[in-house]
């Protein structure tokens, strides 16, 4: 089997890449930070000897404000690897993201997802989107709650720590593109049925080091509460690693580094 990742460099990008190697399977990465632009490369790549392609390179942050960015990335790269996965009848299975689900678009980022599932479905029927739920992991991508709090920087819980969210360990997100592969659906969820605040998760990291929590009652415009999990699309089924677990295992990770 031979597949390609795109955004094989970045965070879940990694892990995705190192657990096919280890299934066998021959996996040729696509990234800007090796020097290739994703859609220069799908506008005139022959994939008539792939078997799927993994996509996942994007803008990832939902702070980006940077329309240009954005479109570009996370939209016209988006229809350019979509287009020619159609052309070449090769399966295709893409991140998506919880923020996708209408309930929670509240940044560019998410409605960019939602462009992005919207276009496979009407152009490409071969094609699988992962709404991932709040992946968290050893070496995390910078900026997120967890590389502040690994990097000894001081926690500011905007809205009091207050959002609650599927805190989903990277193990599961990996194990849920590899499952997507084979599954038939247009839309999967990857997200730990558990329930946890952000104040409880940085009060978890805290029983392993010492923390500087720093508490700011103001609640952004796009700040929700909860985030949904669309319970009409099929959620990935999964022993989902817990997050009094997941945090053991960065902070683990983190001592043997």
């Amino acid at each position: 089997m031979k597949v390609i990742v795109t955004g094989g460099e970045g965070f879940i990008g990694k892990a995705l890449t190192a657990a096919l190697k280890q299934r066998g399977v021959e996996v040729a990465v696509i990234d800007r930070r090796t020097g290739t632009e994703v859609a220069d490369f799908f506008r005139t790549a022959d994939l008539s000897d792939i078997d799927c392609v993994y996509h996942l390179a994007a803008q990832t942050s939902v702070f980006n404000t940077d329309k240009e960015a954005v479109m570009a990335d996370n939209i016209d790269a988006f229809m350019v690897v979509c287009d020619a996965c159609r052309r070449y009848n090769v399966r295709l299975v893409y991140a998506s993201s919880s923020t996708a689900n209408g309930c929670n678009t509240t940044s560019l980022y998410g409605i960019s997802k939602r462009f992005d599932e919207q276009y496979a479905a009407c152009y490409h029927p071969g094609a699988t989107g992962v709404r991932l739920h709040n992946i968290y992991g050893p070496d995390p991508r910078q900026g997120t709650l967890l590389w502040h709090i690994l990097n000894d920087n001081p926690v500011k819980l905007v809205n009091a720590g207050r959002n609650v969210r599927h805190f989903t360990f990277i193990s599961d997100a990996v194990e849920g593109f590899i499952y997507a592969y084979g599954s038939g659906e247009k839309l999967l969820n990857v997200a730990n049925p558990e329930e946890t605040s952000v104040y409880d998760f940085a009060l978890e990291v805290e029983k392993y080091k010492p923390l500087e929590i720093v508490i700011d009652r103001h609640k952004r415009d796009f700040d929700r509460k909860a985030q949904t999990v669309d319970e009409s699309i099929t959620t990935v089924p999964l022993q989902y690693v817990s997050v009094a677990e997941g945090i053991r295992r960065c902070l683990e990770y983190e001592k043997e580094k």
